[in-house]
């Protein structure tokens, strides 16, 4: 029996060795990265699907609440399939840039399905991330670009109560029926590409137009030249994050 305890007991502190090394390798993976990545699930009224959390490398160290940018990704990154997610806009740029000074929130869409009908769960999951996180509520701005960028428009216009700013790109919004004041009065800026067949310029410039002349002062940046597919080089202008960061949640 003493024999079978000591082989035991070696057995549970090699064991213990490898569980250790495997832990220090992780770490040393994580060293030096500028960012913090979690991944998780979502369900609301019997629909799930996956998001990530994008966290600055300092997020744990200091104590305040940050701003946060929700992200919808456009329709070829759907699926289940996180990492496409990432191929682009905030969601890289927060683990390309170490002084990116934003929590990004990136959900992904089921295969076969549309921001456009999940504007209820997208504020559900708000709720959710900013209790869960440290969160300055009066500081989340929402974007996205083609079929994130109709989810945007949508989302602005059924709750605009959740953001300061919103930048929708390469979009084909529906112009709404009925006008919500927070909407007409949300700070906003645009993008779209002269040359896009797929979201035709005309639709955005529709919504644009309409919210001019329900005295609204929306940005619009119509880019020469470019289709629709813009979202690389809209997302790589500082200009749009320190625009983000220069407007706070309407009360």
């Amino acid at each position: 029996m003493k024999y079978i305890f000591l082989a035991l007991l070696c057995i549970v502190i090699n064991l213990g060795l490898i569980n250790t090394n495997a832990q220090d390798m992780k770490s040393e993976e994580s060293a030096g990265k500028n960012y913090i990545e979690q991944r998780d699930t979502f369900s609301y009224n019997g629909v799930t699907l996956q998001y990530m959390v994008v966290l600055p490398a300092d997020y744990s160290r200091i104590d305040r609440p940050w701003p946060m940018i929700l992200f919808l990704h456009g329709a070829t990154a759907r699926g289940q399939n996180l990492d496409l997610v990432k191929s682009y806009g905030p969601p890289l740029l927060a683990e390309e840039q170490e002084d990116f000074p934003y929590v990004v929130l990136a959900p992904q869409c089921p295969d076969g399905e549309y921001w456009t009908t999940k504007a209820d769960m997208l504020a559900a999951l708000l709720d959710h991330i900013i209790k869960e996180y440290k969160i300055d509520p009066d500081r989340v701005y929402l974007t996205g670009t083609s079929m994130g960028g109709n989810g945007t428009w949508h989302m602005v216009a059924r709750h605009p109560e959740y953001f300061a700013a919103v930048a929708p790109m390469a979009a084909s919004p529906e112009i709404p029926d009925i006008w919500n004041k927070r909407f007409i009065s949300m700070p906003i800026w645009a993008f779209h590409g002269d040359q896009d067949t797929i979201c035709p310029l005309k639709n955005d410039e529709a919504m644009i137009n309409a919210l001019r002349a329900h005295g609204a002062t929306p940005r619009f940046t119509i880019l020469p030249g470019k289709g629709h597919y813009i979202g690389k080089e809209a997302y790589e202008n500082r200009d749009l994050y320190d625009w983000f960061l220069a407007n706070t949640r309407q009360h």
